[in-house]
């Protein structure tokens, strides 16, 4: 096995496992949170119900943060800016992609504007900085971006922290099956952005990919921002059977042409392990260099439903383009959020009343239905697809879904955190 990063072959492993007997006392300790730590305010029925838009809007992955503000402008521009007979005012701050400025503009959120609710969040990172200042302030964060770390739910949760957009394995595991049974690879190199998100996307892959018979056996990890992918690209083994990617954003798109560039499409197949590359606010910027790339997400815009039709219909009618992952994955919390607050009369204060509505969340969303598991982590379809060209488009083709997927992949929670976690340093696989 081959791990290479800028020349170094980092080969540590950090794997955590969660007991029975933890899961347990995780589960009995959110019960006591609920009880002792939610605020029993009076209802305001008057005053506006404020949420936090937090998306990087400068900075490498820009084109997918602004779909995180347009969903949530699309959603209260269709509710006419009221839920639950309340105003409902947005406060957008961007973050930057960096994660001390998430918790900065995070505290400014909360103890300036009073805000009720975040939502967002594109960096695992940046949640992960956040997490232990949202519980203490014990305010609701709908994580609705693409922060995908296992730990956000599963490591000390909290009950004011949920999840609307997807897991690290949750998502890439089908398709590290469907690589195998489908596309009849055998062995694969891995290459991801170095942050935590991207790594551990791509080692869901791994996991899966090695779990139905595969081997991966090289990994590579350019730096988020990195203009030039040719010492990578001229390292990648060219016995393999598949490359999987997750280099999301710009650096997607400089990769996958450079990929092109190099010779090696149509000879070695390119999976993006997550909506990277393929993602709609980046595909058409990698115009025909993406096609042929097969792809797995929670969302996409090209699925026939009449809810997902109506949906991309108005996104487009309001931007100019259609909606990527976090543009339904937001516009699908706030609809959480109105959800919640129908069932409690508006009365978000009462926190614990509030949650627990929240937690009951179930809605046919545009992308199908979701709900939440006893982390408030979203239940959802995933959806594998081929990048084709349709007339003068790239697009996404569905080509297989997979219904109801869970973060634990089908196991019992107790079985599922028993597993190594997914890694959190490189070099793991092919040993």
């Amino acid at each position: 096995m081959t791990s290479e990063k800028g020349g170094t072959m980092p080969t540590r492993r950090q794997a955590v496992t969660l007991s029975v007997g933890a899961l347990t006392v995780l589960v009995v300790a959110i019960s006591g949170w609920m009880s002792t730590g939610a605020s029993a305010q009076a209802p305001a029925a008057k005053t506006p119900i404020k949420i936090g838009v937090l998306s990087p809007l400068t900075g490498p992955l820009a084109a997918l943060a602004r779909d995180v503000v347009d969903g949530a402008r699309l959603y209260v521009d269709e509710v006419h800016g009221e839920m639950a007979g309340r105003k409902v005012e947005l406060i957008v701050e961007d973050y930057e992609f960096k994660a001390a400025v998430a918790l900065t503009k995070t505290k400014k959120l909360v103890e300036r504007d009073r805000v009720h609710v975040v939502v967002g969040v594109i960096l695992s990172a940046a949640v992960l900085a956040m997490k232990d200042y949202i519980h203490a302030q014990e305010v609701p964060f709908i994580v609705s971006g693409a922060a995908v770390a296992e730990s956000i739910t599963l490591e000390k949760p909290s009950p004011y922290v949920f999840r609307t957009s997807f897991s690290a394995s949750q998502v890439p595991a089908p398709l590290g099956k469907f690589t195998y049974d489908k596309l009849k690879a055998r062995t694969a190199t891995v290459i991801a952005g170095d942050t935590v998100g991207t790594i551990e996307l791509v080692m869901g892959f791994a996991r899966a990919f090695e779990e139905a018979g595969g081997k991966v056996v090289q990994e590579l990890y350019p730096p988020i921002g990195t203009t030039d992918f040719g010492p990578y690209i001229g390292k990648i083994r060219r016995d393999v059977g598949v490359v999987a990617t997750l280099v999301p954003g710009a650096d997607g798109i400089r990769f996958i042409k450079q990929y092109e560039e190099f010779g090696l499409k149509g000879k070695i197949p390119v999976v993006d392990t997550a909506p990277g590359i393929t993602d709609i606010a980046v595909l058409p910027a990698a115009g025909t260099a993406a096609v042929g790339m097969y792809a797995t997400n929670a969302y996409v815009h090209t699925i026939k439903s009449p809810a997902n039709q109506k949906f991309v219909q108005a996104f487009r009618a309001k931007t100019g383009r259609d909606p990527g992952g976090p543009g339904e994955y937001t516009y699908s919390a706030l609809a959480a959020i109105n959800q919640a607050l129908q069932a409690t009369g508006g009365n978000i204060e009462v926190k614990a009343k509030f949650l627990d509505a929240l937690r009951k969340m179930d809605l046919e969303a545009p992308r199908g239905r979701i709900r939440f598991d006893r982390y408030q982590h979203v239940i959802q379809d995933v959806i594998i697809t081929r990048i084709d060209k349709v007339g003068d488009q790239i697009v996404p083709v569905v080509v297989e879904t997979v219904r109801g997927v869970d973060q634990f992949l089908g196991l019992a929670p107790e079985e599922y955190v028993k597993r190594p976690r997914l890694i959190m340093l490189k070099g793991t696989f092919g040993k």
